[in-house]
């Protein structure tokens, strides 16, 4: 382990008594400004300054540096190369009882890292996706998303399903609490932070970055800024949730990579049908390659990119995508059929299997798409072969896939709140500005530029701008995005230059031209280091098995 003297201001007249009191003459007695950090030069406490009983001094400093190295943070090595260490290095003991370079706080006292979700599962989107009963799948690769605490708990508990009673059952039941106590020696603190200001057992993963030294900070943070709304992903990396609500949900989870990877046949493209009805002049039914051949004469197709969000995608969350659509747009459906008739206010996209009849105000007509192709290829099963909905500004719940038609409608429909609504009635995803592709702990080289990267999005609302704060958001830097379109999601990069060794955490938020702000803030912890680490530091991860390499031995 790489560490650093203390620079502790401590004056030397203290240091000169003790020495003349002990008989020993005082080498630095005559500069009355030298401090601790000029006396402390060599690979020992206080240098070649000597006086009775310092052989004692110099075995505690010893013995704290043998403890720093027993107890030195792991550093891992993710399957994609990415190093992390989730626990910050201490360079420099903080404390003005200064008997050695460093005490270990992090590690050695506070065990962090043993605490944390990470702690135990080394990677929680291999966790999720290896649980018995499947789990939506909201792990985003192309992205680089990584699952935390606070992703569950903002789907479970707005859900009706309270996750502190789940995690604890789950953790403490008759199947895995042996494995839990025994065998990775859990307890409350494992999870959780007590603590004597009256905030109860918090979680450790929500109060850790405030708590573990070592994290330096940076006022008013700079570094060079950018978006785009340009980026698009290849079909095969648009996220899918995967629910499962239907007999061709249930086909489609069957035929997909995380199934029997399998395609669907092209005749059920071929003998596909669409209907649209009710509200019309002139109800049709038409086999959908006979509709797209009608469209592509017609010159109506559209090809465009679009982004797709879940209503449910949380901070940090993966459920998120731009991709090129090709499809025929709603309007003209229905001017085919004649035009609406009077009364008409909405219209119903029908599932195939009857499982959602999920619609839009006609006054988001012209946002709505019947979609064919992603990427200029026929959509893959997962995506929802042979045809999906797809309509710009609204959440994802209404992109129903395998859908047999259009039924125009005189229900009166709900206003619709594009994003997730707490049980406070707080918006808790829009705006969402995320950081991708950094996992915590992320290594870093020290003094040389990183570009963290990531998405900002506030479903039917504008972005206006994006901000950073790397302490602990006391001081926030803002960019404006500028005029962004809303159908699209704004990408943005950020590139900062560590100066110092050690750890920083980032935080990003963002607000939209209608006054909202994020409801809470994206954090990222990164290590900076002078030297990277050998591999005899390493520790390597199993993704298939959510395990480190010591793990299995």
């Amino acid at each position: 382990m790489k560490r650093k003297r203390l620079n502790v201001a401590v004056g030397t007249a203290c240091a000169c008594a003790m020495i003349a009191l002990c008989g020993v003459a005082p080498a630095l007695a005559a500069d009355s400004a030298s401090t601790a950090a000029e006396i402390v030069r060599g690979g020992e406490p206080d240098g070649d300054v000597q006086y009775p009983g310092k052989e004692f001094i110099v075995e505690n400093y010893e013995k704290w540096d043998q403890i720093a190295e027993d107890y030195a943070p792991e550093i891992l090595e993710y399957p994609n190369g990415q190093l992390v260490q989730r626990t910050p290095t201490e360079y420099e003991c903080p404390h003005w009882m200064q008997q050695s370079w460093t005490i270990s706080y992090n590690t050695f006292y506070l065990d962090a890292d043993n605490r944390g979700c990470g702690s135990c599962h080394v990677d929680l989107n291999s966790m999720i996706e290896q649980m018995e009963y499947k789990h939506a799948v909201i792990d985003n690769d192309a992205l680089g998303t990584y699952s935390d605490v606070n992703q569950c708990i903002s789907c479970h508990r707005d859900n009706g399903d309270d996750f502190g009673r789940l995690m604890h059952s789950i953790h403490y039941n008759t199947r895995n609490n042996p494995k839990f106590t025994e065998g990775f020696f859990g307890s409350c603190q494992s999870c959780h932070d007590s603590t004597g200001d009256g905030n109860g057992m918090q979680l450790w993963d929500n109060v850790k970055h405030e708590v573990l030294q070592g994290i330096n900070k940076v006022e008013n943070v700079e570094g060079e800024f950018s978006v785009t709304q340009d980026k698009v992903q290849k079909m095969d990396e648009l996220y899918s949730y995967d629910f499962v609500h239907g007999y061709y949900d249930h086909m489609r989870y069957a035929c997909s990579p995380l199934g029997l990877d399998i395609d669907l046949p092209q005749s059920m493209f071929d003998e596909w049908e669409i209907t649209v009805d009710g509200n019309v002049n002139e109800p049709f039914t038409a086999k959908l390659p006979d509709l797209v051949a009608e469209a592509e004469a017609a010159g109506v197709v559209v090809t465009k990119p679009s982004k797709m969000v879940c209503e449910l995608n949380p901070i940090g969350g993966g459920g998120i995508g731009q991709v090129e659509i090709t499809g025929i747009p709603v309007s003209w459906l229905i001017e085919k059929a004649g035009g609406y008739t009077e009364g008409t206010n909405s219209v119903r996209v029908i599932r195939a299997d009857g499982s959602s009849r999920s619609g839009f105000d006609l006054e988001a007509i012209d946002n709505g798409y019947l979609v064919y192709k992603i990427g200029g290829e026929y959509l893959d099963a997962r995506r929802g072969f042979p045809v999906m909905h797809w309509q710009e500004t609204y959440d994802a719940q209404i992109f129903s896939k395998q859908i047999s038609g259009y039924t125009v409608s005189p229900d009166v429909m709900d206003e619709r709140v594009c994003g997730q609504v707490n049980q406070e009635g707080a918006h808790v995803n829009r705006p969402n500005v995320t950081i991708c592709d950094v996992p915590e702990g992320l290594v870093i080289e020290n003094g040389k530029p990183f570009t963290f990267s990531g998405y900002a999005d506030a479903f039917d609302r504008k972005m206006k701008t994006v901000e950073f704060s790397m302490d602990n958001g006391e001081t926030w830097t803002s960019f404006d995005v500028g005029d962004v379109d809303p159908a699209k999601w704004t990408w943005w990069s950020f590139t900062f230059t560590p100066e110092k060794e050690g750890a920083y955490v980032l935080s990003v938020r963002g607000t939209t031209e209608d006054g909202d702000v994020s409801y809470r803030a994206h954090e990222v912890l990164v290590n900076a280091k002078d030297e990277m680490p050998s591999d005899d530091e390493i520790i390597k991860v199993n993704q298939a098995t959510n395990a480190t390499d010591q793990d299995e031995k």
